[in-house]
């Protein structure tokens, strides 16, 4: 290879590199900077979790559950508003597609995944840092909200529904008192088809009081269920902001750029080199 063109290949590849580094400095490309916050997902079933003293962890399914809770659009209208990210984004949610756009963009900002502890990582880049970290830690009480406002409603309808158990049963009880007391008060009690009659319904009244009590322990349980908060996230590590940020990755793009040009000088001087050897043989 001729010295010439070796040095005009150096020149090169120092401009090139040069042209990268200044191409992803920080008065062109905002810089990037990443809070994450790891926490356990706990127990929603109140009675496994008094089994196991209040300290109980999800399973794989109720994992994947509060994922989705994470990643809804629910959350992220939450986001938007609390944190004005609509001006900050300077995108006007009045237009068409506006707020679609808003989302993709968070979607692309926030990353949450499941590790292989079985916790949940919730990651968050943005260019304000301590931003980054009041986002992180935010996704981690909206989803603790957004889910007692899911399960609120199922909580109070199995209330509801124990409650209406327990209210007909009384009824049932208080018709068969009814029936016991009339027959008892009939001058003809002592015959042997009122006795056989009384036995009977003296039967079936204690048997409808042992239903009635069992209703009623489950309707105290359910009461006491529904008082009871659900127990929230566990915190294993609070997002804190970032010292360095994480995009754009201006090494990886120098080196990146250095590797394209010195593929396409070695393609040209092979080309060049081919081209004289043909010339040659003409």
């Amino acid at each position: 290879m001729p010295k010439k063109f070796r040095s005009i290949g150096a020149a090169g590849l120092i401009i090139v590199c040069l042209a990268a580094y200044l191409s992803t400095s920080e008065y062109l490309i905002r810089p990037l900077y990443r809070s994450e916050s790891l926490i356990f997902v706990p127990l929603t079933i109140l009675s496994k979790q008094i089994e196991q003293q209040g300290i109980g962890f999800a399973s794989d399914r109720e994992i994947d559950a509060h994922i989705q809770i994470l990643e809804s659009g629910q959350l992220r209208d939450s986001l938007i508003k609390r944190f004005n990210l609509a001006g900050e984004y300077n995108i006007d949610l009045s237009n068409i597609g506006g707020r679609s756009k808003l989302h993709r963009i968070l979607a692309s900002r926030i990353e949450i995944q499941k590790t292989r502890f079985s916790s949940v990582s919730i990651s968050v880049k943005d260019a304000d840092a301590g931003r980054a970290a009041l986002i992180a830690n935010a996704i981690v009480e909206l989803g603790n909200n957004i889910k007692e406002d899911l399960l609120s409603a199922n909580r109070k309808g199995a209330l509801e529904y124990a409650q209406a158990l327990y209210d007909s049963k009384i009824i049932d009880v208080q018709n068969l008192e009814h029936k016991l007391d009339s027959v008892n008060l009939s001058p003809k009690n002592e015959s042997a088809s009122t006795r056989n009659q009384i036995s009977k319904l003296q039967s079936v009244y204690a048997i409808e009081v042992q239903e009635l009590a069992g209703r009623k322990n489950h309707l105290e349980r359910e009461q006491k269920s529904f008082e009871t908060e659900l127990p929230k996230a566990y915190v294993i590590s609070t997002a804190i902001p970032g010292d360095k940020p994480v995009s754009p990755k201006r090494l990886l793009i120098i080196l990146a750029s250095a590797i394209i040009y010195l593929s396409l000088i070695a393609f040209t001087t092979i080309i060049i080199r081919d081209v004289k050897v043909v010339a040659r043989q003409y």
